[in-house]
């Protein structure tokens, strides 16, 4: 049986993409359970004069509660004269706890930014969650 990439896949938001004003920027928390990795992916836009944007993983053994950052799990900081740019980070999850999120510190200026979570190396295939019927070429 030949398996798509998208059978390995599970695509999730870490933060919806939008114009996030100054302040922080709690994304939901992502159920990892099953899935030895996970990219995350930061699409940022532009940001406001002097504006920046750090970006870090936390994770927590309950849904809603107890989130902590994940050491190394952070990007570096993205400022007006960097933004406009795609930043992907890998994060072993095998020792971790169950559930992920996506934080973002917006300081001094609104930005467009959004960051997308792709889980990989799932324990039980196919995963088949990514919509893979939005586009097929």
């Amino acid at each position: 049986m030949k398996f798509s990439l998208h059978q390995f896949l599970k695509a999730l938001v870490g933060i919806a993409a939008d114009n996030h004003g100054a302040g922080t920027v709690n994304g939901p928390a992502i159920d990892r359970l099953g899935f030895e990795e996970a990219l995350v992916v930061v699409n940022s836009g532009a940001n406001g004069a002097g504006g920046t944007v750090n970006i870090k993983v936390q994770e927590s053994d309950a849904e809603g509660s107890g989130f902590a950052d994940v050491t190394g799990a952070a990007f570096a900081e993205i400022a007006e004269a960097n933004d406009n740019t795609v930043y992907v980070g890998r994060l072993n999850l095998v020792g971790r706890k169950r559930y992920l999120r996506v934080v973002a510190v917006v300081a001094n200026a609104a930005c467009d930014l959004g960051v997308d979570v792709l889980l990989g190396a799932a324990r039980q295939l196919p995963v088949s969650q990514v919509n893979a019927a939005a586009f097929s070429v």
